[in-house]
C-alpha cells in the first residue's frame, strides 16, 4: 500500500486531487524520476493545505526540494502520530534526504519491527547501507531488484535537495558494488552527479 494511501476518504475534490498529485510524486521519487517530473507532479498538492495534514505537507515539502520544511513537518507528523507507518516512513524518508542516517535508519527499523515487511521502510533501510557506503547484503539480504530500487530511492532524495555530487564524492572510500548501483541510478536518473 502506497505511504499516502490510507489518508482519510472524507476529504473535499481539491484535497483529494492534492492528495493523488503527493502519491504520483511519490510513484515517481521511487521510480529515480528525473526532479522536473516529480516537483510538476507535486504541483496541484502546493496551493492545497490537506486539513493541516502533517504527513501531505512533508512530502509536498519534499517534493519541492524545501528539505528542511520537510524535515519540521514529518518530526511534527510522527510525534503527533507515533504508531502511524505513514508517518513513520516520511520522518525516515526525510531523515534520510537529510543524510541523518542514524534517524533514518531507527524509523524503518521501526516501522519493520511494528508493522512486518514494509516494503517502504526495507526500501528505506536499504538506501541507509547504501549511503553509509556499504555494499548491498551487508546488513539485509535482497534481490538485485530491491537494492537497484533503493539506490533510485536515495539519489532521488539526493537530487531533490541538490546534494548528490557532494554525497557521492564523500563516499569514495565506499564498497564498489554499492557505489556502482549508486551511479548507476544516477545515470538513470537525469544523468546529475
Amino acid at each position: 500500500m502506497s505511504l499516502l494511501t490510507r489518508l482519510g476518504l472524507q476529504r473535499s475534490e481539491r484535497e483529494r486531487a492534492a492528495i493523488e498529485s503527493l502519491r504520483l510524486a511519490e510513484r515517481l521519487m521511487r521510480a529515480g524520476a528525473r526532479i522536473d517530473e516529480i516537483t510538476s507532479a507535486a504541483e496541484p498538492a502546493v496551493a492545497v493545505d490537506v486539513r493541516g495534514d502533517l504527513v501531505a505537507s512533508a512530502w509536498r515539502s519534499l517534493f519541492q526540494g524545501n528539505v528542511e520544511d520537510a524535515q519540521r513537518c514529518a518530526y511534527a507528523a510522527a510525534d503527533d502520530r507515533p504508531y502511524d507507518v505513514d508517518s513513520r516512513i516520511v520522518h525516515g524518508t526525510v531523515r534520510l534526504a537529510r543524510n541523518e542516517l542514524d534517524h533514518a535508519e531507527h524509523e524503518f527499523e521501526q516501522v519493520i519491527e511494528e508493522f512486518g515487511a514494509e516494503a517502504d521502510a526495507a526500501d528505506g533501510r536499504r538506501a541507509v547501507i547504501l549511503a553509509r557506503g556499504h555494499a548491498p547484503l551487508d546488513d539485509l539480504p535482497a534481490s538485485d531488484d530491491e537494492w537497484q530500487a533503493a539506490a533510485r530511492l536515495l539519489t532521488t532524495l539526493w537530487r531533490l535537495g541538490g546534494v548528490a555530487e557532494s554525497r557521492m564524492a564523500a563516499l569514495t572510500g565506499g564498497h564498489p558494488d554499492g557505489l556502482a548501483l549508486l551511479r548507476g541510478a544516477l545515470e538513470d536518473g537525469d544523468g546529475t552527479l
